[in-house]
């Protein structure tokens, strides 16, 4: 599954397309959803959105639960990151 991320869009654009392909398709999916134009949209169009791409009911609090849960993820692989280049400065 393609899904094509801005990465032009908030703390994406500091973030490497290496660690957002660790995420799996349903992170990448919350991620989506929660960036961009998507972002500003309601949270009724948000659900439908990821409905319509995972072919899977989604509530609120299942998706603020993953995205937080994406989030925690994305901030330790980038904290990790940053770790390592620091280590071979």
């Amino acid at each position: 599954m393609k899904i094509d991320l801005d990465l032009k869009q908030g703390f994406l654009q500091n973030i490497k397309r290496e660690v957002l392909n660790t995420l799996t398709p349903e992170e990448r999916t919350v991620i989506e959803v929660s960036t961009g134009e998507m972002g500003n949209k309601p949270d009724a169009v948000k659900l439908g959105w990821l409905k319509m791409r995972t072919k899977e009911s989604w509530t609120k609090q299942r998706y603020v639960k993953a995205l937080d849960r994406t989030m925690k993820k994305l901030r330790a692989a980038v904290e990790a990151e940053s770790h390592k280049r620091s280590q071979e400065d």
